[in-house]
């Protein structure tokens, strides 16, 4: 569909307006994000949108601001947000039970939130200060534009990703520790890691997942209830019209991710991938050096 991008000053959006926009279709914003319910209550205040990540298991708080208003009060409010959940578990619980009377089809949930913004401009230091936040953030802007049918329409644009740098290292465990929670999902893993530390390639754990670097991370694998979630960095564009491969960002990403399901194997495709994404992390142009989305 053609659109006609206006200058901002053209359309005036009160912030009820943005958020009605982008909760008629929160894959805008990212694939898998499935709307639960708006003005979310929690004791410390009311979040605009409620959200689940189909594609990780997170529940996700969208916050949607006016021109201007993402200032330190702003991060402040989302700070306060993830401390109150933090310093319970029953209100996490809590959260999970919300949500799966929402979706009660849901089979995995990671209690980790996410933290998604919607804003028209952002403070360099409030940018800076989003990157020491532990949990995943993201930061969207917005065009507003005219279809040809003349709606005025939402163009969002990924503007901060703070899983773009870990910080620092995440928790450790072991690798049998680990293998020990997932039983069903050993030889699986065993199969995998055989292709994945290769030509110098070698592994390590960190709380949730196994990561293979050369010169860089080039892959993740991460435990699901049912299946395998591998992520590999194999370069965008890399992996054309796959059903089995879907990229992050929407395509904007050189990572993507795939599921494997021990009861049918590991297809061919999949070493291909595995290889390619080996061979990319020993190129140096690509400007996404650090690794990205960590479970």
């Amino acid at each position: 569909m053609e659109i006609k991008i206006l200058s901002s000053e053209d359309v005036e959006f009160k912030e009820k307006d943005v958020q009605a926009a982008f909760e008629k279709d929160l894959s805008k914003l990212e694939e898998g994000l499935e709307f639960i319910s708006s003005e979310f209550e929690t004791a410390t205040g009311r979040i605009d949108t409620l959200a689940f990540d189909s594609n990780n298991g997170n529940p996700v708080f969208i916050e949607y601001k006016r021109r201007g208003e993402f200032d330190k009060d702003a991060l402040i409010q989302l700070m306060d947000y993830l401390s109150w959940f933090a310093r319970d578990k029953n209100r996490i619980d809590s959260l999970e039970k919300n949500i799966r009377k929402h979706k009660p089809d849901i089979d995995y949930f990671e209690p980790t939130i996410r933290l998604i913004c919607v804003v028209t401009d952002i403070d360099d230091r409030i940018r800076n200060a989003v990157y020491a936040i532990a949990n995943p953030v993201k930061i969207f802007s917005y065009m507003v534009a005219r279809d040809t049918a003349n709606n005025v329409v939402l163009v969002p644009k990924l503007v901060l990703d703070n899983e773009d740098v870990e910080l620092q290292p995440p928790p450790v465990t072991s690798e049998a520790e680990l293998l020990k929670k997932h039983p069903h999902l050993q030889d699986v893993v065993a199969n995998l890691k055989e292709h994945l530390e290769r030509d110098g390639a070698f592994s390590y754990t960190t709380a949730r997942s196994f990561r293979f670097k050369k010169e860089r991370v080039f892959a993740k694998v991460h435990f699901r209830k049912d299946y395998v979630l591998l992520e590999l960095r194999v370069g965008k564009g890399k992996v054309v019209s796959d059903p089995d491969f879907k990229y992050w960002r929407q395509g904007d990403s050189p990572w993507g991710w795939t599921h494997i399901y021990p009861s049918k194997g590991i297809s061919e495709k999949v070493f291909k991938w595995i290889a390619e994404a080996r061979s990319f992390a020993s190129a140096t142009e690509d400007e996404d050096i650090e690794e990205t989305h960590p479970a």
